[in-house]
């Protein structure tokens, strides 16, 4: 809509910059300007003036620039009709209507939100009515006080059919109206009407800025379906909207997350654990038009603080329907992400959804979800390779141009190049290890052993950044590499890679994993690329595992820096040889701590027990030298 110059100048007088910008963050007068530490983005010193006179403010930090109606679409994540609307309610200015067919369509709007306002008024006063005594029960039940029930206006449409149209038709409502705005059905074989919601706690939906366009409703007991949305009307429209949009668009000024989950409680069991970015689709998955609305929510990009990811999180289960349902939104996803628009996945523990989780866990529990989400890339990958083999050339031409193929349908150019570059990368870790284990045609298998234990469950798993270079133990890395790559090497070495007690907790994980596994009695012998599929799936089954695929693919991707393991002309005896080496290089540096240790002890207290000690230490020392000098030769 179009507003006439003379009403947005009327706008701009009525209201100085300095009073709307006050209200939201604390000003300092400086001369005839006022400053403040800029909203747009993080300072200490303020940078931020505001100069009424003229009727702009800028910042000199982040070059944010403009007037009265600019700001209050960047600060509220509003249109500009809808910034303009806000601000005539605060000036007492009635909003210009051009044409008769656009003040009918107002006059019209106004009176169906009038409706549906009064519609959640009246669910509200049934809930805590002797009529809404069982819904009442199943939201206590659910663990919300009254007074949640309350701030989210939640409520209760009774089993009578004709009790809410009899109340809203005595207020002056039409049945029509009723009818447009999916409070009211129609029978198809008589002239008579219904209530849509009957015996369902109610969930109002709020528009953009939280005036109830639609409803939701979980049916008490038995019955289909579950839960019942509002059809689309005038008003509402189901792929376009989110449930909480209103109150994250404040959260997200505030800094907090954007946080999608699937139901109506999970979002209010976030935020009432202090998560108020929380929102959730109406019954449908996540759509295009979803995506964007949740972009629009997010600070400007060049307004946002360097190294905060502040892409919108979408949390889903985290068993198979889980992957797939991630699966299925990424694929929306990709063809409309930018680098300044994304998404993250986070994958919930099986069985549970947010609500549960804080029930259970608490707001620490989800926080560690949420700090483990992945971006998108991650999730294309294991989509991909779930359910494949690698065996064949075929199987792994399939993986790789099915993998390709999903990429190449993102729209961004550069964002393009940049996921085909990773992809490639990862294709590389994941497919040299059966390089190495194809020399000469010999398979390199497991065979199964005493140091036997179940295999654990698989779930999606976690893939977070690089780790730093200083954080890898070379001789550690060097072992778990040629572990991983020949896996026959646990028929030799399998008893003291099981004693081992890495330094590094994750990689510690990875060698309790690989033993786990190469020990169990409950599968065939397993080849490198078996072994690491399993531990990748692994690495988000459960947080307490201890590793993420980054550990994995730092552990494989690094073994060029160890050139005797590496070179595809290896053979597992030069394999077994350079293993022996490593060892005996971390026993001769035990040893040697040992024998200082022993020495400081016997020089403290002189008895024949701690000079026995020392002395089999300086045995064993030999043997070792003896050991080693003799296979150097």
């Amino acid at each position: 809509m179009s507003f006439p110059p003379s009403f947005l100048e009327e706008l701009r007088a009525r209201l100085p910059l300095s009073e709307i910008v006050g209200k939201r963050v604390r000003l300092t007068r400086a001369g005839r300007e006022f400053k403040a530490c800029c909203p747009f983005h993080n300072e200490k010193s303020p940078s931020f003036y505001i100069n009424d006179d003229k009727q702009f403010f800028h910042c000199f930090g982040c070059g944010a620039h403009g007037d009265i109606i600019g700001f209050t679409m960047r600060h509220d994540r509003l249109s500009f009709p809808e910034a303009v609307e806000a601000l005539a309610g605060q000036a007492g200015l009635p909003m210009p209507r051009e044409t008769p067919m656009e003040r009918e369509k107002f006059d019209q709007e106004k009176r169906l939100l009038n409706l549906l306002d009064r519609a959640t008024a009246w669910f509200e006063e049934q809930l805590f009515s002797p009529a809404g005594r069982e819904g009442l029960s199943y939201l206590r039940g659910r663990g919300l006080s009254d007074d949640a029930m309350r701030r989210f206006r939640l409520g209760y449409a009774p089993q009578d059919s004709q009790a809410m149209i009899r109340k809203l038709v005595s207020e002056g409502f039409k049945m029509e109206e009723l009818v447009s705005v999916g409070l009211a059905k129609k029978l198809e074989t008589r002239d008579e009407f219904f209530s849509f919601f009957r015996h369902r706690v109610m969930f109002p939906v709020g528009d953009r800025r939280g005036r109830t366009v639609a409803f939701g409703g979980r049916v008490l007991g038995e019955g289909e379906p579950k839960y019942l949305n509002s059809p689309d009307h005038s008003l509402f429209h189901k792929g376009k909207l989110l449930y909480g949009l209103s109150r994250a668009r404040t959260a997200v000024s505030q800094n907090q997350p954007l946080i999608v989950v699937e139901g109506y409680m999970d979002v209010i069991a976030l935020v009432e654990a202090g998560y108020s970015g929380a929102v959730a689709p109406l019954g449908t998955a996540m759509t295009e038009d979803q995506m964007m609305v949740l972009w629009k929510l997010l600070p400007p990009a060049d307004t946002r603080e360097p190294g905060c990811d502040y892409s919108p999180i979408l949390c889903f289960d985290g068993d198979n329907a889980g992957l797939r349902a991630a699966t299925r939104a990424v694929e929306r996803a990709l063809p409309i992400v930018t680098p300044a628009q994304t998404l993250r996945v986070a994958f919930m523990p099986k069985g549970q959804d947010p609500d549960d989780l804080i029930k259970s866990g608490g707001k620490g529990a989800m926080e560690s979800i949420l700090t483990q989400a992945r971006p998108l890339i991650d999730v294309v990958w294991e989509s991909a390779l779930t359910g494949r083999t690698l065996r064949t050339p075929e199987d792994r031409g399939s993986f790789i141009s099915n993998l390709r193929q999903r990429v190449s349908r993102i729209g961004h150019e550069t964002l393009r190049q940049l996921y085909l570059d990773e992809v490639n990368k990862r294709i590389d870790a994941l497919l040299r290890p059966q390089q190495f284990q194809q020399q000469g045609g010999q398979r390199l298998t497991a065979q199964k052993s005493r140091f036997s234990k179940g295999q654990q469950d698989i779930a999606p798993p976690i893939l977070n950044r690089r780790l730093p270079q200083s954080a890898r133990p070379g001789r550690e890395m060097a072992l778990l590499a040629m572990m991983l790559r020949y896996p026959a090497l646990f028929n030799d070495f399998g008893e003291d890679f099981a004693t081992l007690t890495f330094t590094q907790a994750p990689l510690e994980a990875v060698r309790q994993q690989i033993v786990d596994l190469l020990a169990s009695d409950s599968h065939e012998p397993l080849d490198a690329t078996e072994v690491y599929r399993h531990l990748s799936r692994l690495a988000a089954g459960d947080l307490s595992v201890g590793y993420r695929q980054a550990h994995l693919d730092d552990i494989l991707s690094t073994t060029a820096l160890h050139a005797s393991l590496a070179t595809p002309d290896q053979t597992l005896v030069q394999v077994r040889l350079r293993w022996k080496s490593i060892r005996n290089m971390q026993l001769r540096e035990q040893l040697q701590s040992d024998i200082q240790r022993a020495s400081r002890i016997f020089a403290e207290n002189a008895t024949d027990e701690n000079q026995n000690r020392l002395k089999a230490l300086h045995l064993q020392a030999d043997a070792l030298e003896r050991e080693i000098d003799g296979s150097a030769q």
